[in-house]
């Protein structure tokens, strides 16, 4: 008998969960010891150059990977025709890439650049063998056999670029991680899934699956061009340096917002497409997520945002210390996360990815607008420019949630209240030991202690709905990896 939604959805929470915290967890290491080994311009290089293999990447899914997930049935041709058309579209922008690197060094005004495009221009096919196997785990909600891929493609690549950067190979240790873990992760995902190609490349297939997944590639490069075009400007504006500096913070404050994103959008979009036809259950379960999803979310960025500075000097170095401001006020744009990713979830069980696209538009315009104008101040103008941006996106991604649920954002936002008043009163107090004492180590360590015991004392005491939701959750999975445990014996 098939387990209940609520019991299979809480499995995939937890190895979805295990599967981005081993890929960030590993990734954050790694980039630890390379910001102590490698300049900020190195890392800013990089970026420039992620930009373009960003965009690449969008294209190659073309959506797809969300329309086989989405679809309750698929068949070899459907496959194989996704397979077919990412790794042909990968080969075709990495040789166009290659052609066009004099003109991306030309126009960061980065000579080294030219040699680094070309070589960094093949993570994209390497990426794209994956796209299949990963959809169909995702699908069958097996985030275990992902979580295996992951940490295995992130140890190894980690390891690779450590190892390279010790020897004083500088930028080229962060091309090789990129490489290193995108091959690998690939071959990986083949070897769990047991997929192998059955059926051939169908047009018919292509339709069928490119009128859902068309839309979803348009809303994928608006998103990502509203994301990179931080990067674009920032690189182009100013140096490598500074660019360095907003990717880190960039990269520290996405941690916890991609981890949130992934765990929550991979196992949300399965569950409420079974729940679609439903729009009663379709609602509870978004409020359910929802109040889970802002209760983890809320006081770890808000405190990412109070510790920011000891944060970076503490972990990254003093050298550093510029990218704090950065940090604070793009952990403080990240914490209406839950709230974008569940509504666009939901909007995607429905299959309206034509809705999606159009949210995209009024959303990325606001962003693409509030990057240009805030440039003119620098890369902190930027940061906060995202906070704004990040408001205004949680408003137009209810739209649709409010016209078809009665969901909206202020409805959302109103059942969060013991949330924002349990991560109010954590915070005021780790801010008064960072602001009355002298920063270190022990200090900073302390303030965070303090305003997590204080959160999780007032959530136990008050026992509000998003703690029984947890305490539940976890009851479901230890009673459930129990009787596991019994038949295995």
């Amino acid at each position: 008998m098939t387990p209940p939604i609520t019991h299979r959805a809480a499995h995939a929470t937890l190895w979805s969960a295990l599967e981005i915290t081993t890929r960030y967890g590993v990734l954050t290491l790694v980039t630890i010891v390379l910001a102590r080994l490698l300049t900020p311009a190195d890392f800013g290089l990089v970026a420039m150059i992620l930009v373009f293999v960003s965009v690449g990447t969008v294209l190659a899914d073309a959506g797809f990977g969300v329309a086989l997930v989405q679809r309750q049935a698929t068949d070899g041709d459907d496959e194989v025709t996704v397979l077919c058309f990412s790794v042909g579209v990968t080969l075709a922008l990495s040789l166009a890439l290659w052609l066009s690197a004099s003109w991306v060094a030309s126009f960061y005004h980065q000579p080294e650049l030219q040699d680094l495009t070309r070589v960094l221009v093949w993570v994209l096919p390497l990426g794209a063998l994956g796209t299949v196997p990963d959809a169909l785990l995702t699908k069958r909600l097996d985030f275990k056999a992902r979580a295996k891929a992951q940490l295995t493609a992130s140890l190894v690549s980690g390891g690779v670029a450590v190892a390279m950067a010790l020897r004083g190979m500088g930028v080229w240790s962060l091309v090789a991680q990129a490489l290193c873990a995108a091959g690998l992760r690939s071959v990986m995902l083949w070897q769990f899934s047991r997929w192998r190609p059955k059926g051939h490349f169908s047009r018919v297939a292509f339709r069928r699956l490119f009128a859902f997944g068309g839309f979803m590639l348009l809303s994928g490069l608006l998103n990502t061009v509203s994301i990179r075009i931080q990067t674009l400007v920032i690189g182009r504006l100013f140096d490598a340096g500074t660019l360095g500096y907003y990717t880190l913070a960039q990269g520290a404050s996405g941690v916890p917002a991609s981890l949130m994103d992934a765990v929550l959008s991979r196992v949300g979009l399965p569950v409420f497409s079974e729940l679609a036809h439903d729009k009663a259950r379709l609602r509870e379960a978004l409020q359910r997520a929802l109040n889970l999803g802002m209760f983890l979310f809320v006081p770890c960025m808000v405190g990412m945002a109070i510790v920011a500075r000891p944060l970076i000097e503490l972990v990254y170095g003093s050298r550093w210390i510029p990218a704090a401001p950065m940090l604070a006020l793009l952990s403080l744009g990240c914490v209406l996360w839950p709230i974008h990713t569940l509504n666009l979830a939901a909007l995607n069980a429905q299959g309206r990815s034509d809705r999606f696209f159009q949210l995209e538009i009024f959303k990325n315009i606001a962003v693409v607008a509030a990057t240009l104008i805030a440039a003119h101040w620098g890369a902190v103008a930027v940061a906060g420019a995202m906070l704004i941006a990040g408001v205004c996106s949680a408003y137009i991604n209810t739209r649709f949630t409010h016209s078809m649920l009665g969901y909206g954002l202020a409805a959302q936002l109103a059942e969060q209240w013991p949330t924002w008043l349990m991560t109010l009163l954590a915070a005021l107090p780790a801010w008064a030991i960072l602001h009355w004492t002298q920063p270190s180590a022990l200090h900073t360590t302390a303030s965070i202690l303090c305003a997590i015991v204080i959160y999780v004392s007032l959530a136990a005491i008050s026992h509000c709905k998003a703690w029984r939701e947890l305490t539940t959750m976890i009851h479901h999975l230890a009673r459930s990896q129990s009787k596991t445990g019994h038949q295995a014996t």
